[in-house]
């Protein structure tokens, strides 16, 4: 019995040995096969615990390793190349990280603890770093040369450490402190390295974008910054720094973990910087709203938006004819474009995707200009054959011809044909004035204020539109229908009408009843007007192109020969005369020009008799007396055109109209005064107002 039970035991004992033998053989077997022959390794594992792992990796490695029941696991690992022990061992390190743990050297043996208490253990610190960065915890001093190591470490790292790292400043020496994987402090050390260089006033911001890619932006940023001239501090090379100290270095880095851009640049080029992020970030078009809001500055909207409208109607009429969604050359019409005009606001509605309304935007800019503005002085005459002839003396031009002559040009009227000649110095000093005037009425030309001194010392002023208008006040021949003053802007009508709207008969009706007779007369309303239209448009040269509308309408008076002719005016109405200018001048900034002239004519015959005799015939001719009279009257029309550019030009206009009026107002006062309201009084005792014109009254004796 008892050499039985010593053969169990020596059997058992016999199969332990065999078995772990057998482990031991199968051990070796697997490192060799992960070992090639030229000391590589192959790490190929599908699903093994992160237990197995540790245990092939100390095989293989040689290092000794401590960990408890926390570490656990299953981890798969793909590598079909092999590797050298270092890369095998640095690939650990990464599976341990991605699993939480991180390895803290201790002596001979390597710790597997949490990255979370990671920074509590005994870590290694470095100076230098390493040459391959691993995922295993460091301590990493860094001291800046340049930078605020604070600053550095508050505004700039401390968003890109892990959450189971740690970053401090030591500001005695101005030394970052850096608790995380090696690889990651070498992201972060090279970020450093970029911005700790020699600036000058560099400002040190960090922008998180929203809806825009930070690499892109960076890229962008960086591109313009590179433009030569760009009205903003030369960026300056790292080689040059010692050199340039004075410059300033833009430095612009995208982080991806947080979509942000860091940026070290002059406070110049950090508004610029600024600029163009919020101008980048924006939402993507496929979300942005294409309804545009454009408040009008000058422009009218309704105005505008037709325009606008008519535009994009070429557009899309030629997309339709060219058989294409978008012709050649075509600026607009990439998509559904309507504008619509909002008066109360004076803005425009526009529906649009983005591109568009840019495009649209830029021509709205172009388009919404403060117009020039032209104002118009008109002086419209009548005139008798008589006054037309003394008016015809004033509408004369003249300049100097040299240092002995004078041009003269002059219009005056019914003198025979036309003639300009140059007036010489004559053997008395007197200049010599050649030439006739002008056949007729003169149909246009310009008449400016000139000034010229003739050779005896006596100037000749060519009369303006005003000096015209002060000879009609004292002419008792000449009529001033109208002096209308108007202020358009350019490219607008403009019209005055001056006139009275008067009854005429244009029907009677008889009936005879039984009430007696009844008798009712229809009645329309006509006007009897002067009416002036014209529209200005100015010129590159800042010439006045005036298109010009003149009518005149005026009741004929009654005459016995009118009445002998077509009726008694109160039976068939009155008869009505209408002459109609139209026409095209242009004409300088400022001076004057007269249209033309309408020349009506009147003849008026009258018979003075002894009643009943004078119709004997034959001998009545001894009794009565007959008279023709023939009345010409000539309209003349001066207009004189000003641009108004801008509000100097308008204050001008303003003031001298005010000048105007109030020498008006004057002169009203004078004529109402008794003529010798001043008596005695000397010329510097009276008001400065009446000064000149008081002794213009004429006196009573």
């Amino acid at each position: 019995m008892k050499m039985r039970i010593s053969v169990l035991l020596l059997s058992a004992t016999f199969t332990l040995l065999l078995a772990l033998v057998s482990t031991g053989a199968a051990q070796q077997a697997a490192l060799d096969q992960n070992r090639n022959n030229d000391g590589q390794v192959n790490l190929d594992f599908r699903d093994v615990e992160l237990s197995e792992l540790i245990l092939t990796i100390s095989e293989l490695t040689g290092r000794n390793f401590l960990y408890d029941d926390a570490v656990k696991g299953k981890v798969t690992i793909v590598s079909p190349d092999s590797m050298s022990i270092d890369e095998a061992y640095q690939l650990f390190q990464s599976v341990l990280y991605s699993k939480g743990f991180t390895i803290v050297p201790s002596g001979k043996v390597n710790k597997i603890v949490p990255v979370k208490g990671a920074r509590q253990e005994n870590l290694p610190t470095l100076t230098d770093g390493q040459r391959n960065p691993t995922e295993q915890f460091v301590t990493r001093l860094v001291r800046l040369a340049h930078l605020d190591a604070a600053s550095v470490a508050t505004t700039i790292l401390a968003p890109l450490i892990a959450s189971s790292g740690n970053i401090v400043a030591y500001p005695p020496s101005n030394t970052l402190i850096i608790t995380d994987s090696a690889a990651n402090i070498a992201r972060l050390l090279r970020i450093v390295g970029e911005l700790d260089v020699p600036t000058a006033a560099s400002v040190l911001d960090v922008f998180t974008l929203v809806n825009a890619d930070a690499e892109e932006v960076a890229k962008v940023c960086s591109e313009i910054l590179d433009q030569p001239n760009a009205g903003r501090t030369r960026r300056v090379r790292r080689e040059d720094v010692a050199s340039t100290v004075q410059e300033t270095a833009s430095k612009i880095i995208p982080y991806k973990r947080t979509n942000a851009l860091i940026v070290m640049t002059s406070a110049e080029d950090m508004l610029l910087i600024k600029d163009l992020i919020a101008r980048m970030d924006q939402v993507p078009d496929s979300v942005r709203s294409n309804i545009n809001l454009y408040y009008l500055e000058n422009a009218d909207a309704e105005t505008l938006a037709g325009t606008l409208n008519e535009i994009l109607t070429g557009i899309k009429s030629q997309a339709r004819t060219a058989g294409k969604e978008r012709p050649d050359g075509s600026p607009l019409a990439s998509g559904p474009v309507t504008i619509t005009a909002d008066k109360p606001t004076n803005s425009l509605i526009i529906n649009a995707n983005p591109e568009d309304f840019e495009t649209l935007k830029g021509v709205i800019e172009k388009l919404d200009i403060k117009r020039k503005q032209v104002y118009v002085e008109a002086l419209i005459l009548e005139l008798s054959l008589d006054a037309t002839q003394r008016l015809g003396v004033s509408l004369q031009g003249g300049g100097a011809v040299n240092d002995d002559g004078l041009a003269f040009g002059t219009s005056n009227l019914n003198t025979g044909p036309a003639g300009i000649s140059d007036g010489l110095a004559g053997s008395g000093g007197v200049p010599l004035l050649l030439g006739k005037a002008i056949d007729g009425l003169l149909t246009g030309g310009f008449f400016n204020p000139v000034t010229v001194t003739g050779p005896d010392g006596q100037e000749i002023t060519v009369p303006t539109l005003s000096v015209l208008l002060d000879i009609s006040k004292t002419d008792s021949d000449v009529n001033i229908l109208s002096a209308p003053r108007l202020l358009t802007s350019d490219n607008e009508e403009a019209e005055i009408i001056v006139g009275s709207n008067v009854p005429v008969i244009t029907g009677r009706l008889t009936d005879t009843g039984s009430s007696g007779l009844a008798q009712s007369v229809t009645v329309e309303r006509q006007d009897v007007a002067l009416i002036l239209r014209f529209t200005p448009q100015i010129t590159e040269g800042d010439l006045v192109r005036l298109n010009v509308y003149q009518e005149l309408t005026d009741i004929v008076p009654a005459s016995s020969a009118m009445t002998a002719s077509i009726g008694d005016p109160t039976e068939v109405g009155p008869t009505f005369t209408k002459r109609v200018l139209r026409n095209t001048v242009l004409a300088e900034n400022g001076r004057t020009v007269v249209l033309g002239g309408l020349i009506d004519t009147n003849v008026t015959e009258s018979v003075t008799k002894v009643p009943l005799l004078g119709d004997i015939p034959f001998l009545g001719w001894l009794f009565r007396r007959t008279s023709t009279q023939e009345e010409k009257t000539n309209l003349l029309i001066f207009i004189n055109p000003t641009i108004v550019k801008d509000r100097s030009d308008l204050a001008r206009v303003t003031g001298r109209n005010r000048q105007a009026a109030s020498n008006f107002l004057t002169d009203q006062v004078i004529d109402a005064l008794p003529e010798n309201f001043f008596g005695d009084l000397e010329q510097g005792d009276r008001p400065a107002e009446w000064q000149d014109n008081s002794q213009d009254k004429p006196d009573s004796n």
